[in-house]
């Protein structure tokens, strides 16, 4: 993916950014980048104003220290830096329609990502200490810059994560309201099947600094074996569970399921296999 403007941009701010969070003389290695892409339907901008208006209305918010630039914004909040870049021209459509081909929550993505004609990226700058906390702002802002604007969706890179504009904004409320995180915008669900067993996965929890979990083989149905990994991932990144060899992840139905830490079936390196 072509970023060269944006980074440019970034790499110019980055230093000041990570001057103002290492007040206490963390290393610089602890700070966490949390980037996702919204996809704009036309090649305009969205009004700054507009979105921190938003996010100060609507998303319980504070901007504070704006800088609005010709295609950048950049402002603090408490514990956290945001910038949003826009770039005039479409994502790598290799790339994102990579992610549009697997997904199964948004069943039109291919042809309405294929749409888009800009982007906005947006980054949180923070403590990789408190990368949920950075996830959400990053959601509010997306959502905000979502609702501001002609377009279509969400792209998380890192994870191959799509989601379409109205799914995505409707979590993000549910999170504002009802104090619930959004596991299916940041995180992908794989599911296979094979002879009447049923096997899935996750990709992207190591942005939250956790292994990726895995159910291989399992009698279980496949609603079943989703609803064990979407609980088992939703109460880690919710609790911050560091789970070792043994230990259990409770699901939403208070089944204990124990898991295992070995090398991935379906993903590479090393996963925790939910025993289920």
């Amino acid at each position: 993916m072509h970023y060269a403007h944006y980074l440019t941009a970034l790499l110019l701010t980055l230093p000041s950014l990570l001057f103002a969070q290492n007040t206490n003389n963390q290393p610089v290695s602890t700070q966490k980048v949390v980037t996702g892409i919204v996809l704009l339907n036309d090649k305009t901008a969205p009004d700054p104003q507009q979105i921190l208006a938003a996010l100060r209305s609507e998303w319980k918010l504070k901007p504070d220290s704006v800088s609005v630039a010709d295609k950048t914004v950049v402002f603090s909040l408490p514990g956290a830096t945001v910038m949003l870049a826009h770039l005039d021209y479409p994502v790598s459509a290799a790339e994102v329609q990579a992610a549009a081909g697997i997904s199964w929550l948004w069943k039109n993505a291919a042809p309405e990502i294929a749409r888009h004609q800009s982007q906005m990226i947006i980054s949180v700058i923070g403590s990789s200490s408190r990368t949920l906390d950075l996830y959400k702002i990053f959601t509010k802002v997306a959502a905000a810059t979502l609702e501001k604007s002609n377009s279509s969706g969400v792209f998380l890179n890192s994870q191959y994560v799509v989601s379409s504009k109205p799914f995505f904004t409707a979590a993000a409320r549910n999170m504002l309201h009802e104090q619930s995180i959004p596991v299916y915008c940041w995180v992908y669900f794989g599911m296979l099947q094979e002879n009447n067993l049923n096997s899935g996965y996750t990709y992207g929890m190591s942005e939250f600094g956790y292994p990726d979990l895995e159910i291989v083989k399992s009698t279980h149905s496949t609603q079943e074996v989703h609803a064990a990994l979407y609980d088992a991932t939703h109460n880690i990144i919710q609790y911050r569970l560091q789970l070792q060899d043994g230990q259990q992840v409770t699901t939403g139905d208070d089944i204990k399921i124990p898991v295992k830490k070995m090398p991935g079936q379906m993903l590479e390196g090393t996963v925790l296999r939910l025993e289920y």
